[in-house]
């Protein structure tokens, strides 16, 4: 047992000890990080804050992890100051994997929504206008999202049953399912696949379509069967008064407009 406390108490000391002051490590999956990447721009360049550097990791959960546990030497920005999840049950993990490393989930905000959408190839060759269309047309084949592990931690995961299932009718789940032709590992997997021009449709979110306009278009689905997820931020334990500073700005709404370019609403 002391042995174990002692463990914890070192690898807190050395997490705490690995950001320097005036430097913002945030740390999160890809997607949502164009627009943490322009409110880190929109922060830093206030007066107040020209002293303040963020760095903005993103990517699977496995490419920075040990950086943001700051449990490996090979990383420039090391020890998470704050971490954004893609819903809830992605923070979720992200607190459980983290609770030895400064982060609980006390400290989490959800500060955006986003609606899942339909990515489709650009103009739309198929002519998609709904998620009925992808249940009951032949010709429209599907990727999704349906693995989930630590290594590929995806917001993605199951939204086509969520969406499918949202009327209570079984045949829709059993139409859908049978033109699915790939299932990502998370939601860079499947978009290289859909990529490819391998698929005609892609359960995803709007943040894919705002940053790759020029390759994709986006249907919207349908209220009755529209779902919504969280964006949330955790900042560590004992954060740094720049890291508060941060963290306050991205709850309070002042960054609304950067964020509403992606879709990513309140």
């Amino acid at each position: 047992m002391v042995s174990r406390i002692l463990m914890t108490t070192l690898i807190a000391m050395v997490s705490l000890s690995s950001y320097a002051a005036g430097t913002i490590n945030v740390y999160g999956a890809g997607g949502p990080h164009h627009a943490f990447e322009e409110a880190a721009a929109a922060f830093m360049s206030l007066d107040e804050n020209r002293d303040v550097k963020i760095d903005i990791t993103y990517g699977p959960l496995k490419k920075w992890e040990e950086c943001a546990k700051s449990i490996s030497k090979d990383c420039q920005q090391k020890g998470a100051d704050i971490l954004w999840g893609t819903s809830e049950h992605v923070t979720f993990t992200l607190m459980d994997q983290f609770k030895n490393y400064g982060f609980n989930n006390k400290s989490t905000s959800a500060i955006y929504l986003r609606p899942a959408v339909i990515i489709v190839q650009k103009g739309n060759p198929k002519k998609i206008d709904s998620f009925s269309d992808l249940i009951n047309r032949d010709d429209i084949n599907k990727v999704v999202v349906n693995n989930q592990t630590l290594n590929t931690l995806t917001s993605g995961t199951g939204i086509w049953e969520d969406i499918a299932g949202r009327e209570g009718k079984l045949e829709d789940i059993q139409k859908f399912r049978k033109k699915i032709i790939y299932q990502g590992q998370g939601s860079g997997d499947a978009f290289k696949y859909f990529d490819k021009n391998y698929a005609d449709a892609w359960i995803s979110w709007p943040e894919w379509y705002a940053s790759h306009s020029q390759k994709i278009d986006v249907v919207n689905i349908e209220p009755s069967r529209r779902i919504y997820r969280a964006i949330t931020i955790t900042k560590r334990n004992n954060a740094s008064e720049e890291t508060n500073r941060f963290y306050e700005y991205l709850i309070s709404g002042k960054a609304n407009k950067i964020f509403e370019k992606y879709n990513l609403i309140r």
